[in-house]
Order: structure tokens, then sequence, then C-alpha cells
């Protein structure tokens, strides 16, 4: 009898189940600066199953494999294939990164995500200026000490639930530190500004304006701030787009842009210094 009741002790517990068991379903993917729907870099569903006993499955649109997991408070660790991917589990929502490698995934239990708001797209104009740019910027009629020239510029535009954010660098400064952060909304063909900076001035709607066409990106406002009051023009392309027009060709196009998409580099956080301009 006391055999019998161990045996039926130990078939017990070997069937508990852990409460952390479960699928977990990918909403969100960060890179970086980057928030981005699964959708857009995994062709598929993008999910993760951790199993009662530490085993599990993780599925990443067209391929999957088998993993490991251990939970330690709401720390949590996934080897997949021997490589550690750190996380975090709390009230059934995961935090991973994925390999470690900067990438992370924001995953729901599958008993939840019909919980969360239906998440309202974001406007095809925004989706299609999402991306990095380059080109130049001119100030015009000035009425201070900035000199009426031009310089080389880049631009980065990132899609977030509010709209776009526009980082824009020029030639003097880096990603890092920006001449202009943009906060951007649109509708139709239409873009608006809604926020952010331009030097030390407030941008608004009412004092700058922006086109995107053809993949064209113009920008153009007035700057009043600091002592300094000017006019001024941006004109960007998107990164490893040709310009056909000598005429309207950045400085640096050359010798500088050329060689960076003829080698297929991404765009650095800062443009070379030039000489002798």
């Amino acid at each position: 009898m006391l055999l019998a009741a161990l045996l039926l002790f130990l078939l017990s517990a070997c069937g508990e189940q852990d409460p952390n068991a479960g699928v977990y379903l990918c909403t969100a993917v960060e890179v970086g600066e980057d928030v981005v729907p699964p959708s857009e870099l995994y062709n598929g569903e993008v999910r993760l199953e951790l199993r009662t006993g530490g085993s599990g499955r993780l599925l990443l649109g067209e391929n999957e494999g088998d993993l490991r997991w251990s939970l330690e408070g709401e720390q949590l660790s996934v080897d997949v294939n021997g490589v550690s991917c750190p996380g975090k589990l709390r009230d059934g929502v995961i935090r991973l990164d994925l390999l470690g490698e900067g990438v992370i995934l924001s995953l729901i239990r599958e008993e939840l995500a019909d919980t969360l708001p239906t998440p309202t797209p974001q406007p095809q104009i925004l989706r299609d200026l999402q991306r990095d740019y380059y080109g130049w910027w001119e100030i015009q009629n000035s009425a201070g000490e900035m000199p009426e020239t031009w310089y080389d510029c880049c631009g980065h535009a990132v899609l977030n639930r509010d709209g776009i954010a526009l980082t824009l660098w020029d030639e003097r400064l880096s990603r890092q530190e920006p001449m202009a952060v943009l906060s951007l909304s649109g509708e139709g063909e239409e873009l608006r500004v809604t926020g952010g900076w331009f030097w030390y001035d407030t941008a608004t709607e009412e004092n700058t304006e922006i086109r995107l066409a053809d993949g064209v990106l113009e920008i153009s406002g007035t700057h009043d701030a600091e002592g300094e009051r000017f006019s001024y023009a941006i004109h960007l392309r998107p990164w490893g787009a040709e310009w056909e027009d000598p005429d309207a060709r950045p400085y640096s196009y050359r010798f500088w842009y050329l060689p960076l998409i003829e080698a297929g580099e991404t765009m650095p956080d800062s443009i070379n210094e030039t000489e002798g301009k």
C-alpha cells in the first residue's frame, strides 16, 4: 500500500504543468530604434512555445527549431542550438533578445492575445517614408550670422505608434548629434509636421512643409531662434538611389556616396569631412 501511494504521488508530480508553459505569440520586433511587425522581417508566423520540463520550440516564419529554457524570477533564459537568448517573462508577456544580437521579440501568451486592442495600421505614406535618406540642404534669406550656403545631409525615418520620427544631420554633425528631429503624421498622399525641432527652433505645421513624391522627400521652412532668422530647403532621396541630374547632386555624391552604395554599404552615422568646399 505504501509503494502504491508513493507511485501515485510520483505520477501526480510528473503530470503537474509549469504555469509559465504555453504558446507565446510575437506582436512586435525591435531592431535598434525601429519597431516593426514580425511580418516585415519574417515570412510567416513568429511564436515561442515553452513546455513543462524546460523544452520548447521557436518558430520564425519558415524557420523553426528546438530550445531549452529556464526561469529565475522574471529572468528568462532560452537556449537555441547552443546560443543563449536572454529575456524577461512577466504577467504572460515576454521580451526576448533573439540570439543575443539586439533583435528584441515582444511576445504575449496566446490566451491573452485576444485582450489586446486591435492595432490601427499606419497610413501607407508613412510606411513608404520609413527608410534612410541622403541629400543636401540650403540656407536662404539669412538675417543673422548663418551664411547663405548649402551642406550635404542625411536622414533616418522611423515608424512608431504616433507616426514618423525623422532625424536629420548634415556633414558637420552626426546621427547622435542631429540638426533636427521632426514628428510627422500622414493621410492619403499628404504629410504634415506635428512637432519636433529644427536647430533651436520649434517645428510646427505653420513653419515647416514636407512633401513626398516618387520617393523624393522635400522639406522647407523658416527658422527664427537664438538670433538667427532664415528660410531653408532640404532635398533628400532614399539611400541607394542615384541622382541622375549632375546639377542637383550633393557635393559628396561622387567621391563619398557612390563608392558606399556600389559596395552595398548601409548609411553611416556621419558624413566624411570634405576638403576644398
